[in-house]
């Protein structure tokens, strides 16, 4: 009779019983977390933080496995996501957001495909602002640079901190000069308060608030404006967002695409076959963890950004990324080269 009253529940409430059955896949068993970084970095940091309070919120509380693979700077991850890992709901995955967006760049997918992947959402988007040191320069506002050069630093062309200089410049005509070759960003800082550049195209606004919060108590540093496709609540409103810095559409859209990837931030994704229902679940999991207080507690504590990104939205970024046209993508990949 046990059966007959199981069947009768499970037809009066689908809902009640696919949750059952993904509390019944999940339970006792290990939620596999492949990190696409090496161990210590923000990547690997962020992920180990997620991964000590995701599993509570998974039904069935499976027990969450972090594992490095960080191999090709996380394409090793993505090829494992898309083409090895069990394709249950049994693995998931993390790599830098700049991964995601290469094939638009590259024309190379490199055997995985981003619009197939199942996002999960994440804790966090990348909050930058571009800052002027104001004992270097004049320069305190964003229109400041259209009539005032600003000296900034960066690792290589190849870095955001000076791609993003390159495409201010190009598409906006702010007078960015950019000066290569230094190891880090600790690096690049020092040289900025030495006097040898005057300030920071792409700078984390999180290591502002965190580790130089003295640069905007004393007055040392102007925000000039903030990248990405949100304000972040906590950089000041006169702050402009880039974006509404363009004069036409066409400049809105080739910024939309470049900083896209600054909205995705630390997103979590799951194969692309996994079950629609188990992505479902991941998704509500991943949401319930980051805004857990206890997640939020230990964030505080190992000075983890949190501002946190859906699945769904992550999802609806990328395919609008991968939907801009050949015009927009063309323009771009000229804006990002370094000036002639």
């Amino acid at each position: 009779m046990r059966w007959l009253w199981l069947s009768l529940i499970a037809l009066a409430c689908p809902g009640l019983a696919k949750a059952d059955a993904i509390e019944d896949f999940y339970r006792g068993k290990a939620l596999n977390l492949m990190i696409g970084s090496g161990a210590g970095g923000g990547v690997d940091q962020v992920s180990r933080a997620v991964a000590r309070h995701l599993g509570k919120h998974v039904p069935g509380n499976p027990t969450v496995v972090p594992r490095n693979m960080g191999g090709a700077g996380g394409l090793q991850v993505l090829n494992h996501i898309q083409s090895v890992a069990p394709k249950d709901g049994s693995t998931i995955g993390i790599v830098l957001p700049t991964l995601v967006f290469d094939p638009l760049f590259t024309g190379k997918s490199e055997g995985y495909d981003p619009l197939r992947l199942k996002w999960l959402g994440g804790p966090a988007r990348y909050a930058s602002v571009a800052i002027a040191w104001n004992a270097a320069t004049p320069v305190r506002r964003a229109q400041d640079l259209l009539a005032q050069e600003l000296v900034v630093g960066a690792a290589s062309v190849a870095s955001n901190s000076a791609s993003d200089a390159y495409v201010m410049r190009s598409i906006l005509g702010f007078k960015y000069r950019v000066v290569t070759g230094y190891t880090s960003g600790a690096d690049i800082d020092l040289a900025m308060q030495r006097g040898e550049t005057q300030g920071r195209a792409n700078i984390a606004w999180y290591g502002i608030k965190t580790r130089n919060t003295e640069w905007l108590r004393d007055g040392k540093i102007s925000l000039l404006y903030q990248m990405g496709l949100k304000r972040h609540p906590d950089i000041p409103a006169d702050v402009p967002l880039s974006l509404d810095l363009t004069r036409t559409p066409l400049e809105r859209q080739m910024l939309e695409l470049k900083f896209s990837a600054y909205d995705v931030g630390y997103a979590f994704m799951a194969p692309a076959e996994t079950p629609a229902e188990r992505v479902a679940a991941l998704r509500a999991a991943m949401t319930a963890a980051v805004n857990d207080p206890t997640f939020r507690a230990d964030a505080v504590r190992e000075k983890i950004e949190v501002d946190p990104v859906a699945g769904a939205e992550v999802e609806m970024i990328i395919r609008n990324a991968y939907a801009a046209s050949p015009e927009v993508l063309t323009r771009l990949n000229e804006a990002i080269k370094p000036p002639r």
